[in-house]
């Protein structure tokens, strides 16, 4: 009960972002922006990886962790936030909680916003030891004719009768409306994206997707 109450009130405050999915800053470059629901068990002795999080062990004062070598010590429930950039241009900054600890694992659960930058999007498949996920990332986009869903090689072409026509989809182009859009690929050298959303909505001339996305990323050493 506990776990499940956690990913709601994660689930909750993950909607309150969904309008902030694309962002182009003033004289920048294009920017995505993924806010995901996370949690992950950190091993005693071992980090949490691309974020200096390491978890020492307990001790009498509670889980003794190292953030980027100073010593802090938490109970349950207490914050464990971070920024950093674990990938050249990329941007996270985690929103954590202790959910709770034993002498063997630490367990922290929470929000990972994680910001891709310059993204140079081409298709590849995802690698099979990426140490870093972001799951469950909902997105919703609004793509006008000749503009490509944000962060992949598909292009919404035209409206026609058989549905409204892709490019840079494997296979059959068309897709009607609730049906789904798969695409996989890269999204600079060390980050990978996996994008799985359904059209919500069609007009002549732009269409809305909606669905999940999954952030990989091969972290510094």
């Amino acid at each position: 009960m506990k776990k499940r109450a956690i990913i709601l009130v994660v689930l909750g405050l993950l909607l309150s972002f969904l309008p902030n999915c694309q962002r182009k800053p003033k004289g920048g470059p294009l920017e995505l922006l993924y806010i995901a629901p996370f949690e992950a068990g950190i091993k005693q002795g071992s980090d949490l990886p691309g974020t200096g999080i390491h978890y020492v062990g307990l001790s009498d004062k509670g889980a003794e962790i190292l953030l980027d070598d100073q010593t802090a010590f938490k109970q349950k429930g207490d914050s464990l936030d971070r920024k950093g950039s674990p990938v050249e241009d990329v941007d996270l900054d985690l929103s954590l909680r202790v959910a709770w600890f034993t002498e063997e694992t630490l367990y922290v659960a929470g929000i990972a916003k994680v910001t891709v930058r310059d993204p140079m999007p081409e298709v590849a498949s995802i690698p099979t030891e990426v140490p870093v996920k972001y799951s469950n990332a909902p997105v919703t986009y609004r793509v006008e004719q000749g503009d490509y869903i944000p962060g992949t090689l598909v292009k919404y072409l035209s409206r026609r009768e058989e549905g409204i026509e892709l490019s840079g989809v494997e296979g059959y182009p068309y897709r009607k409306l609730g049906d789904s859009i798969v695409w996989e690929g890269r999204l600079k050298e060390k980050v990978f994206l996996q994008l799985n959303v359904r059209v919500i909505f069609i007009a002549e001339h732009f269409i809305s997707v909606a669905g999940t996305a999954t952030l990989l990323l091969a972290p510094k050493r």
